[in-house]
């Protein structure tokens, strides 16, 4: 359907985005795995740090190539429209620092989807976005 294509470019758009700005890795929110399945197949040349919420979905995302599946401790719902996504891509970014995984400097690629609220014109929106990973004191 019209989402599977969306989240088709979207995917494609990360991988290409990573290589060609010399990111480390690429982070997802992922509920479903949907969108770690969709960047897996793209096959991206650096890592991708799948977060999620699910152990089974975890568990199965281990399966693909190039992609590390991580637990997101948190108590919030990604599928809700009331969930910040800016607040989860922070703890995404926190944990892969603090595992080690990203550094300052590093750039890195972040793609999610957040599900519109009733007053916006979309049910869903893919979100891509680049950005540089800053010294600890800002953290």
């Amino acid at each position: 359907g019209n989402l599977d294509e969306e989240l088709n470019a979207i995917a494609h758009s990360a991988v290409k985005s990573a290589a060609d700005m010399n990111a480390k890795a690429i982070i997802l929110i992922t509920m479903s795995g949907k969108v770690a399945r969709a960047v897996a197949l793209h096959k991206p040349s650096v890592p991708v740090l799948a977060f999620c919420t699910d152990r089974q979905i975890a568990r199965r995302l281990q399966l693909h190539r190039s992609v590390l599946p991580l637990l997101l401790q948190s108590k919030m719902d990604p599928g809700s429209s009331k969930t910040r996504m800016a607040l989860l891509r922070a703890e995404a970014k926190r944990t892969a620092r603090e595992l080690g995984l990203l550094r300052a400097g590093d750039r890195i690629i972040t793609v999610d989807r957040t599900k519109g609220k009733d007053t916006d014109m979309f049910e869903f929106s893919h979100n891509i976005k680049l950005s540089t990973i800053r010294d600890c004191d800002g953290w």
